[in-house]
């Protein structure tokens, strides 16, 4: 049991640093597996970072990390649920979708000093909601967990 944890948090760890179109199937489809893109079909990324936010456990934005003018949008950026968020964007990160080229990236922060338990975060489109994107957050278990985290989109 204890080596199915081990390798549960390898796998979701290694899923967190990688881009979300791979992990489409947590954006509440039911698990379903989504077809692979087309060689050539996803539009070029040129690496970079357009956005960036910091988002509190509650799914409140903690602060914009991107500078004075805020790219975030607070009316699609909330808490769905245990572990689950979305954090929408406004111009010039409108349309954050995988196949529009956008890398993104999330990464759990406990936003101040001291270090977080084990756990990771996934991204994935939000289903619906093209300048959104949805995260999934679990802990060292493989639950669901809230968590603080800071989320970067670059193009």
């Amino acid at each position: 049991m204890n080596h199915h944890r081990r390798a549960f948090l390898a796998i979701s760890l290694c899923a967190g640093l990688m881009p979300g179109a791979a992990l489409a199937a947590d954006n509440n489809d039911g698990g379903a597996r989504p077809a692979n893109a087309g060689v050539g079909s996803l539009q070029p990324n040129q690496g970079h970072i357009l956005c960036t936010a910091a988002i509190n456990s509650n799914g409140t934005i903690a602060t914009n990390l991107a500078g004075t003018n805020s790219h975030i949008d607070p009316g699609r950026t909330a808490r769905l649920g245990i572990g689950d968020y979305q954090v929408g964007f406004v111009a010039p990160c409108g349309n954050v979708q995988i196949a529009n080229g956008w890398f993104r990236l999330v990464q759990r922060d406990t936003l101040t000093f001291g270090v977080l338990p084990a756990g990771s975060c996934i991204v994935a489109d939000r289903a619906g909601v093209p300048s959104a994107l949805f995260i999934r957050c679990f802990n060292a278990a493989g639950a669901l967990a809230d968590t603080s985290f800071t989320v970067s989109v670059s193009r």
